[in-house]
């Protein structure tokens, strides 16, 4: 069928899926994946996608609405911002439903009966976005992109970003197109600004935002202060970056008494700064130029090792005894390659962080596969409205 021939179904979505849709059924018991869509709900979905014995679609028409769903509260997302594709999901049932993704995730690609899980915290709802980025609308107004397009709308407004950057997004005019990078540091207030100047301009920025290649600024986070530069990750807030070393706290008590802590793909350094203890030899391996000057920084002081690599290329060396290792990838997650450098480093206890259900559980099964048991996954929410969701899992030797 023609896709301008596509039809538009009736459907009753059943429960959500990674990537954040809702997968119904049609009244032939096709499967549907829906965008915009809650479990409970009864709607008119626009196919606009067809393989096969399954189709995508779009909420058109809300005919009963399941008991968690609410109006967006943003008006850019009412406008089309791709940015919060949960908004029409009661904050409360967000985190539920996400752990639900991630259980599912872990039975069906992890190949765990049973995984252990934990509902965590989440960070507040509202204004938790430290760092934004920005496009150049037709008009030259800071904007997002719309949901799967380039088309744009105005960023003025945003209910996600922190208050601090919301006059900076009014007063900026960008060449359109560009892209621009906003961070804020909660603790001091400083800000940086990001953007490639071969391709564009970027005008009204107040004076007191660094911008460049060598900007940067100093957030504190679970009473530590981290320089952070304007090319480096980092959390979407200091609010996650604290839940995130709780919760690898608490997944590792040995990182009390652990003589050597391994830090894989460790930023600015973040889980050695914080969670290992200051008698330990703490080793961090990471690929970015900027985010290695920061750790550099941070772990100044420190029994530390430094090294600017690939982790999947990385291996430990005959002097190092790994009692504890924390790896934080990249939304792919580990990997084959990844997976076989923590075995070779052969700690007694893994800290996986994950921002992708389905990668953990592929990691999860390759690391089972060297001998490493799950031994628990705890689903933290520091993406409020969106479908993403952080998981900090402990895996075993043996």
């Amino acid at each position: 069928m023609p896709d301008d021939q596509l039809p538009t179904l009736r459907v009753s979505p059943e429960r959500f899926i990674a990537g954040g849709e809702v997968l119904g059924h049609d009244d032939e018991g096709r499967v549907v994946f829906v965008r915009g869509g809650a479990p409970g709900d009864d709607v008119s979905v626009q196919i606009v996608e067809r393989k096969g014995e399954w189709s995508r679609g779009i909420v058109t028409e809300v005919h009963t609405p399941s008991s968690d769903r609410v109006e967006p509260p943003c008006v850019r997302r009412r406008e089309g911002c791709g940015g919060c594709d949960w908004q029409h999901l009661a904050v409360p049932a967000q985190l539920p439903a996400k752990l639900e993704i991630v259980r599912d995730a872990l039975r069906r690609t992890g190949r765990l009966a049973d995984p252990v899980l934990t509902l965590g915290r989440s960070v507040p709802a509202d204004g938790y976005r430290t760092t934004i980025r920005l496009v150049g609308g037709p008009d030259g107004r800071a904007s997002y992109r719309q949901e799967r397009s380039h088309d744009t709308v105005p960023a003025s407004g945003c209910l996600i970003a922190h208050p601090a950057l919301l006059p900076v997004i009014e007063s900026l005019r960008i060449t359109p197109e560009l892209e621009v990078s906003l961070r804020v540091s909660e603790s001091t207030g400083q800000m940086t600004a990001r953007w490639d100047k071969r391709k564009g301009e970027v005008h009204g920025l107040p004076r007191s935002v660094y911008a460049g290649a060598n900007a940067f600024l100093v957030e504190r986070v679970a009473g530590h202060d981290l320089r952070v530069s304007a090319g480096s990750f980092f959390q979407s807030g200091p609010a996650a970056a604290e839940l995130l070393v709780d919760a690898v706290g608490r997944a590792a008590p040995e990182l009390s008494s652990a003589g050597t802590v391994l830090d894989a793909y460790a930023g600015v350094g973040l889980f050695a700064v914080a969670c290992a203890p200051r008698s330990a030899k703490v080793v961090t391996v990471e690929t970015s130029r900027s985010a290695v000057d920061d750790c550099t920084v941070n772990l100044d002081g420190r029994d530390a090792r430094v090294e600017r690599s690939e982790v999947s290329t990385w291996r430990p060396g005959r002097d190092l005894s790994i009692d504890v290792a924390i790896a934080d990838p990249a939304r792919s997650g580990l990997g084959r390659p990844g997976t076989a450098a923590m075995a070779a480093a052969d700690p007694d206890v893994l800290v996986l962080v994950s921002c992708d259900p389905v990668a953990l559980a592929r990691d999860a099964d390759l690391l089972g596969r060297h001998g490493y048991r799950h031994d628990g996954t705890e689903a933290l929410d520091l993406f409020p409205h969106t479908h993403h969701v952080e998981c900090v899992t402990r895996f075993v030797r043996g």
